[in-house]
């Protein structure tokens, strides 16, 4: 295997110095404002309130707990901490040490990180891009040997975007495909929309496309849930859509909430306008309230609330009682996240 980053062995030591002053200087300037229960939790702990904090767009309050996990070596943590580093409201400060705990998270052999490393431009010199290439597939050969459907996509995506090499491709395709694994089975569906395959009727496309991503969310892929309520929406086919919606909301999908509450109050046209019903709506919209915050996504709170404020006026003094009795009885049944690539679980 080819050497280690030549970059990144030369300079570790004196980078490290640098960088870990400076995340020390960055987190000085806070610390007064560190969550009081940060010192109580173990590494692990402090990594899922950080990535649970984050996935309810509470990203600042997030990086608290993220860096402490990863300070103290929480791979997953110097993972997700770098790209929170470098997603939300990344400054040139942010970098370097977005950088370092990449690269501590690569070298413990966390793929994400790796990937990043060599595909993001402007962090590493092209050499090391390379390097980190390199040992990106690698770890995904390796992987694939232990018979990973997984790494068979990313196996895919690899050949097919890096090396345009097809026919590899297709082949790890076709094994992940075959072994119904969900990002094969997502991937297949776009593929049939964008024209692949012969139909005669446009119909049987639609309906095997779908087919593919009902199969792709049954394994909980998030993304198959919301690309067949688009789907459905696009046909105006909004029963369908409708109950893809209610599925995916049991998820414990955070935007569903809102999108669900404003469909339910009547504020998402025609085609829902069946499914109307205020009391429902505004339920679901008072725990996207409670459940989310405001660092992203700022103007679907800000539509949620007022949404929200408007009917609850409308309520009689006997309703609001009850609407916050049931409010108080589902806050601890579950945890509603929005699931990007970032989101591990």
């Amino acid at each position: 295997m080819v050497a280690l980053l030549s970059e990144v062995q030369v300079l570790t030591s004196a980078r490290f110095g640098v960088i870990g002053l400076l995340s020390f200087l960055y987190s000085f300037g806070v610390m007064a404002q560190l969550p009081p229960d940060i010192n109580q939790l173990t590494p692990e702990a402090a990594y899922e309130k950080g990535e649970l904090l984050r996935a309810q767009f509470k990203d600042k309050e997030a990086r608290d707990y993220l860096q402490y996990a990863a300070e103290a070596g929480n791979v997953k943590a110097q993972y997700l901490y770098a790209m929170s580093l470098l997603t939300y409201h990344p400054t040139s400060r942010h970098k370097p040490i977005a950088k370092t705990y990449l690269i501590k998270a690569a070298q413990s052999d966390y793929r994400p990180a790796m990937f990043e490393l060599y595909h993001r431009e402007g962090l590493l010199s092209r050499d090391d891009q390379v390097e980190w290439k390199q040992r990106y597939l690698d770890a995904l050969l390796e992987s694939e040997k232990a018979d990973s459907d997984e790494a068979d996509f990313y196996l895919y995506q690899f050949y097919r975007q890096n090396e345009r090499d097809e026919d590899t491709a297709e082949a790890y395709f076709d094994k992940a495909l075959n072994a119904e694994q969900p990002l094969a089975m997502y991937e297949q569906a776009k593929n049939l929309q964008k024209g692949d395959g012969f139909y005669f009727f446009q119909s049987n496309r639609f309906a095997e496309m779908n087919e593919w991503l009902a199969k792709s969310a049954s394994q909980g892929y998030i993304p198959a849930y919301r690309k067949l309520i688009q789907n459905y929406e696009a046909e105006g086919d909004y029963k369908n859509a409708y109950d893809w919606r209610v599925k995916l909301l049991q998820q414990g999908d955070l935007l569903s909430l809102a999108s669900m509450g404003n469909i339910l109050l009547g504020h998402s046209g025609e085609g829902y306008a069946s499914f109307i019903n205020k009391r429902l709506g505004l339920e679901y919209l008072n725990l996207y309230l409670k459940f989310a915050g405001t660092d992203r996504m700022a103007a679907t709170y800000d539509k949620a609330k007022d949404n929200y404020d408007r009917a609850f006026k409308k309520l009689t003094e006997a309703e609001r009682e009850q609407h916050e009795e049931l409010m108080s009885s589902k806050l601890d049944s579950v945890q509603f996240v929005y699931s990007d690539r970032y989101f591990s679980h």
